[in-house]
């Protein structure tokens, strides 16, 4: 139980400095390569649906993991443009999967409806997948290609329907469809 309790105030620190700096907000991430492409952790989680979800059924698409809270600043804004990612792509082979870190599914449930969101969600109580990941602040994504290997990762909030993000994400796209055609 301490280990959580202390994982979770790791979580909060970045965001609550934000807030402390309220004249600077939280800068925007980046998505950087990961070198040498690393076979992603095991995610396997319910949903606000109700739902047993596998990052393994998910295999032959291109995948982005978003790790967020629904108390974090950086988390939010970057939501809407998370929707439209997956609105944009939704005839593609390309999954997104939100990872609430920490919270309960009525929090998480309330947030999303109040918001209007459509993204899938899964809920992360105990931060035993947030850990698995080594998220040590929130938001942090990652982005895998068909293989199920983490190709980019993002620490902090980005703008994920910029052309520069979709055409790294089409890229993991056309690499998917080549790899089908061999």
């Amino acid at each position: 139980m301490h280990h959580a309790l202390v994982r979770t105030a790791a979580l909060f620190r970045p965001c609550l400095l934000a807030l402390a700096l309220a004249a600077a907000p939280c800068a925007a991430g980046e998505l950087e390569a990961m070198q040498g492409a690393p076979t992603a952790p095991r995610l396997k989680l319910e949903g606000l649906d109700g739902q047993l979800h596998s990052l393994k059924s998910h295999r032959g698409q291109v995948v982005l993991v978003n790790f967020w809270g629904t108390w974090c600043p950086p988390c939010v804004a970057e939501m809407p443009s998370l929707q439209r990612l997956q609105a944009q792509l939704s005839d593609e082979r390309f999954t997104l999967l939100t990872v609430n870190s920490g919270e309960n599914a009525r929090r998480v449930a309330h947030f999303r409806d109040q918001r209007g969101l459509d993204i899938q969600v899964l809920l992360d109580p105990d931060l035993a997948a947030t850990d698995a990941w080594d998220v040590d602040f929130l938001p942090t994504s990652f982005l895998l290609d068909a293989e199920g290997r983490v190709r980019y990762r993002a620490y902090g909030e980005l703008d994920w329907d910029t052309p520069e993000v979709l055409d790294r994400v089409e890229g993991l796209l056309r690499e998917a469809g080549a790899e089908r055609g061999r």
